[in-house]
C-alpha cells in the first residue's frame, strides 16, 4: 500500500478525489486508517472561501475517528489495531496553554486539522499520539467521526456554565445545538427552548429533550417566548450572526451568561450593549476542549447522549464531489452528513 485517496478542497464549493502518498508516522505520531469523518457547518464554511484560516487545496475534515494503523518511533507498539477518536487541535506541547491540556489556544499558534492542516477526508493521516482518545466498544466509528458535535458544544456548556434549574435558549438548529441541548439536561437544567427555521432539526430537538421549539421563520422570538423573554439565565448564540448575538442579550435575563457558539463569517455590530450593561451579562466564547473527549465517550456509552438520530446522511469518500453538492443544495433535509470509509 502506498497510496491513498483524499478529498480535496481544490476552490469555491469545489471538492476533487485524488491519489495521495501514504505519509509515514514520525516520532510520537502514529498513522490512522481513517473509518469516518464529519461533514461539518465549519466546512461548508471552509469550502465557500469564507473561513479565515484555511487556504485551497486543503484536506477537509477536523472530525474523525479510525484504527491505528501503524506506530511511530517512541510510541508503544501495542496500540496498532486500537479504535480511536482524534482531537483535531495541534498545538507546540511547550507553551503553557499546551502543558495545561488545552492546546487549542496555543500561544505559537495552533494548527487544526482539516482548516489550516491536512485533516480527516482521507483514508489515512497521520497525527500525534497525544491527540487520540479511546473509543468504547459500544461507541461507534461513526458516532465518533461526527466529534465536533460532541467535543464542541461539552465545551460550550462547560465555559458558559449551567447550574440546575437554569432557563436555557439555544439559538440555532444544527447538529452541534441538537448536542447541546442534550448536555444542558444533563446538567439538570429547568426550561430548554431551541429556536430555528429547519422544520425537521425543530422536530428532532423536540424529540431529544427540548420543553420548547421555535421556528423563527413562523413567529418573533420575543413572542414566542412569552414569560420566559427576559427570563432565560443562559443564552448561547449557535449561529453567529450580529442579529442572532443581539437577540441573546435582548431575551438574557439579568445577570444571564450569554455564549457566542456559532461561527461569525465577519464582525458582528448593532448590538444593544446597553443591554448588556444594564442586565449585568456575562459574554464567553468557546471553541473545543481536549480534556472533555473521555466525559462524551463516557456519556455516550451510558447512553444519556445519544448521537445517532442526528448522523441524517452517509457517503462514500468517492461521492465527495456529490455529498458537497447534495447539502448545499438541500438544507432543510441533511441534519448531520458523515463519510463512511470501507
Amino acid at each position: 500500500m502506498s497510496s491513498c485517496r483524499a478529498a480535496v478542497w481544490t476552490g469555491i464549493n469545489r471538492v476533487e478525489v485524488q491519489e495521495r502518498t501514504v505519509p509515514a508516522p514520525g516520532p510520537g505520531e502514529v498513522l490512522l486508517r481513517v473509518r469516518a469523518a464529519g461533514i461539518c457547518g465549519t466546512d461548508l464554511h471552509i469550502l465557500s472561501g469564507t473561513h479565515p484560516q484555511a487556504k485551497p487545496p486543503l484536506v477537509p475534515g477536523h472530525e474523525f475517528a479510525g484504527e491505528v494503523f501503524r506506530t511511530g518511533e517512541g510510541v508503544d507498539a501495542s496500540l496498532t489495531g486500537a479504535r480511536v477518536g482524534v482531537d483535531s487541535y495541534r498545538g507546540c506541547g511547550e507553551c503553557p496553554y499546551c502543558r495545561s491540556g488545552n492546546r487549542q489556544l496555543c500561544e505559537k499558534g495552533t494548527c487544526e486539522f482539516g482548516i489550516n492542516i491536512d485533516g480527516g477526508w482521507q483514508e489515512y493521516l497521520v497525527v500525534p499520539v497525544e491527540n487520540l482518545y479511546d473509543l468504547p466498544d459500544s461507541v461507534s466509528y461513526l458516532e465518533a467521526g461526527a466529534g465536533c458535535v460532541l467535543n464542541c458544544p461539552m465545551a460550550a456548556v462547560e465555559m458558559v456554565g449551567v447550574d440546575a434549574g437554569d432557563n436555557v435558549l439555544i439559538l440555532g438548529d444544527g447538529p452541534s445545538s441538537l448536542v447541546m441541548l442534550q448536555l444542558v439536561r444533563i446538567k439538570g437544567a429547568g426550561k430548554i427552548v431551541v429556536s430555528g427555521h429547519r422544520q425537521r432539526r425543530l422536530k428532532l430537538a423536540r424529540e431529544l429533550g427540548a420543553d420548547q421549539v421555535i421556528n423563527t421563520h413562523e413567529s418573533g422570538l420575543t413572542d414566542a417566548l412569552g414569560e420566559l423573554a427576559g427570563r432565560m439565565h443562559v443564552v448561547v448564540d449557535a449561529v453567529g450572526k450580529s442579529e442572532t448575538l443581539a437577540d441573546a442579550l435582548m431575551v438574557a435575563g439579568k445577570r444571564a451568561r450569554v455564549h457566542l457558539f456559532g461561527l461569525p463569517e465577519g464582525p458582528l455590530g448593532d448590538l444593544p450593549m446597553d443591554e448588556f450593561l444594564w442586565k449585568e451579562l456575562t459574554l464567553t466564547g468557546s471553541t473545543g476542549a481536549p480534556s472533555l473527549w473521555p466525559a462524551a465517550m463516557e456519556y455516550l456509552q451510558q447512553g444519556s447522549l445519544n448521537v445517532s438520530p442526528i448522523i441524517s446522511h452517509r457517503f462514500s469518500l468517492e461521492q465527495a464531489r456529490e455529498a458537497v453538492d447534495y447539502i448545499l443544495s438541500n438544507p432543510l433535509r441533511i441534519v448531520k452528513a458523515v463519510f463512511e470509509l470501507s
